[in-house]
């Protein structure tokens, strides 16, 4: 339980004035300290201060009661009747506390109706993120293991760790999965990107990455038209922003297995 929900009862209580005096104290110690449980009950004193303004009528003066009085008095009485008692003060005290308990009690209500709504809201997004994550892991889980997937390893270069990518491909979806690894960092302003070679036709754009401090890096599914029969894959350095055709000879070319 957090420190707002053990209070969260007392506070209406407080604003209500109707807490003993211990539990008054505690909870003016905990305001000391808290300023979303104080302003909580600062809306709650506003909302049962006008109450009185809301309810309430005009008081006669006392002298024209008097005067009321005296005229009843002297008016001649055919029948006996009881004289009319005042209601007791702790009677209409009392009514106005529970009148103005329950103003409190329906504030207090629909603030915590506000809160669920919004936790509902953060919940359904929640939900909606986890499922779109499902069907990707879905969709990257079929490519992987799609019997139809051809592959193509990429290298590149005579150094001591050469760079590396594997490609795994699906023709008839038109999904990819580009992994790889030493890949050093790209010259300022520009970025690595991946190139689809098609037996035919113009090479496609398949994706841009930039490597990880630890040199490995990853596509996943970027947007190819599905259908495009494959011959390889390259990786050239492109400006920033990408290339619609390769301005630079690749670094990396793949061949098939």
């Amino acid at each position: 339980m957090s420190v707002h929900e053990q209070f969260a009862d007392d506070l209406a209580l407080y604003a209500l004035g109707a807490l003993a005096r211990e539990e008054r104290l505690v909870i003016e110690r905990h305001l000391q300290e808290c300023p979303d449980c104080l302003q909580e009950v600062t809306r709650l004193q506003e909302a049962a201060s006008m109450l009185p303004l809301s309810v309430s009528g005009s008081k006669p003066p006392a002298r024209s009661r008097e005067r009321l009085m005296a005229a009843i008095a002297n008016e001649p009485q055919r029948t006996r009747v009881r004289p009319i008692r005042p209601r007791s003060s702790w009677l209409i005290t009392s009514g106005w506390t529970a009148a103005a308990a329950a103003i409190i009690i329906v504030f207090f209500l629909l603030h915590q109706r506000e809160d669920l709504r919004q936790r509902i809201v953060s919940l359904e997004a929640d939900v909606a993120a986890q499922r779109g994550q499902l069907l990707e892991a879905k969709d990257l889980l079929e490519t992987l293991t799609s019997a139809d997937a051809e592959h193509f390893t990429l290298v590149g270069g005579k150094t001591p760790l050469p760079p590396h990518g594997k490609v795994i491909y699906v023709r008839a979806r038109g999904t990819l999965v580009f992994l790889a690894s030493n890949i050093p960092t790209p010259p300022p302003r520009t970025t690595y990107e991946l190139w689809l070679i098609p037996t035919s036709g113009a090479p496609v754009p398949a994706g841009l990455f930039k490597p990880r401090p630890d040199g490995t890096a990853t596509i996943v599914r970027p947007p190819l038209p599905p259908g495009v029969e494959a011959k390889t894959f390259a990786i050239t350095i492109e400006p920033e922003a990408g290339s619609s055709a390769p301005t630079s000879r690749p670094i990396l070319v793949g061949i098939p297995g």
